[in-house]
C-alpha cells in the first residue's frame, strides 16, 4: 500500500517509538495525526511531522479510558474524511515480579497495551474495508514471546495483542485491508524509566527508528509479521525448545540478576 497521500493515525506519539514512526511516515508522505497524553510533547511531535507533511495535527488522549479511540478517530475522519494507516504504539510497562502484582495491575496494563488498540482499531476498520485500502500494523514486543523475568502482566498483553491480531488479518483476507505485528526488541525509549521499578537490562538499547522503517516496510509490502532488530525473532522459537529453552530462561534471570546488581552497586 502507498503511505503518500495516505492519512496515518500514531496512537502514543509524544517520544520514542511512536514520535519516530510519526516523522518517518509524514517524510513518506503521509498526512500523519498524533495522539498521548503528554500535550506538549505531543505538538512537538506534530510540529516535526508538520516540516514534511503540513496538514499534520495532534490529538490528545488517554486511550486508558473507555471510547477515547473511537472519538480519536472520529474526529480525524470530520476533518480530513478518513483513516488509512493505523499504528498502535501506546502502551504502558510493568516491571514487577508476578507475587508483587494485583489483578488489577494486569487489568490496567491489558486495558491500554491490549484494549485499546482493538478500540481504536475497530473504529477506523469499517471505513478501510468499505474503501478497499488500509493498514493496521501493532506495535508488540519480543516479550509477548517470551516470558521475561518481572513482566509476566506486560508479555500477556502483547501476546494478546500479537494473536488478536494474527486472528483479525485471518478474518479480513480478501478485503484488501493489511494487518501487521511488529515486534521490537529493546528500543532505546522513555518507557525504560517510567515504570516505578524500573527494568534493570543493562543490554543494548537500538534507536527508535529502526522500528519507524519496520512500520514503513511492513505497510508498503503488506508484511504480516516483522522482528527488528531482526535476530531477537530466533528467540521465541529457541524459548520452546526442551533443552535450550532450559538455558535461555536460565540466562534470562542470570540477565536480570546481574542488571539488579549492576544498579544497586
Amino acid at each position: 500500500m502507498r503511505i503518500n497521500g495516505s492519512v496515518a493515525l500514531i496512537t502514543g506519539a509524544s517520544s520514542g517509538i511512536g514520535a519516530a514512526t510519526a516523522v518517518g511516515l509524514a517524510q513518506r508522505g503521509a498526512t500523519v495525526v498524533v495522539t498521548a497524553r503528554r500535550e506538549a510533547e505531543l505538538e512537538a511531535t506534530a510540529d516535526r511531522c508538520r516540516a514534511h507533511s503540513p496538514d499534520s495535527f495532534a490529538i490528545t488522549g488517554d486511550l486508558g479510558m473507555a471510547r477515547e479511540g473511537e472519538r480519536i478517530v472520529d474526529n480525524i475522519i470530520n476533518r480530513l474524511g478518513r483513516v488509512d494507516i493505523v499504528v498502535n504504539n501506546a502502551g504502558i510497562s510493568l516491571h514487577r515480579h508476578a507475587l508483587s502484582t494485583s489483578a488489577a495491575d494486569v487489568e490496567r496494563v491489558m486495558r491500554i497495551n491490549f484494549l485499546s488498540a482493538v478500540q481504536t482499531t475497530m473504529a477506523a476498520l469499517p471505513g478501510m474495508v468499505a474503501r478497499k485500502r488500509g493498514s493496521i500494523v501493532n506495535i508488540t514486543s519480543v516479550a509477548g514471546y517470551i516470558p521475561n523475568p518481572s513482566e509476566s502482566a506486560y508479555g500477556a498483553s502483547k501476546a494478546a495483542l500479537s494473536l488478536w491480531s494474527h486472528g483479525l488479518a485471518v478474518d479480513l483476507h480478501g478485503t484488501r485491508v493489511h494487518v501487521g505485528v511488529l515486534s521490537p526488541g529493546p528500543i532505546d525509549t522513555p518507557i525504560w524509566e517510567m515504570d516505578e521499578t524500573p527494568s534493570s537490562y543493562q543490554g543494548k538499547k537500538h534507536p527508535p527508528e529502526i522500528v519507524a522503517d519496520g512500520v514503513a516496510r511492513m505497510v508498503e509490502k503488506e508484511i504480516v509479521h516483522l522482528t527488528v532488530p531482526r535476530r531477537y525473532g530466533a528467540v521465541g522459537p529457541m524459548y520452546t525448545l526442551p533443552l535450550i529453552g532450559r538455558q535461555v530462561r536460565k540466562g534470562l534471570i542470570g540477565f536480570e540478576r546481574k542488571g539488579n546488581k549492576q544498579a544497586t552497586t
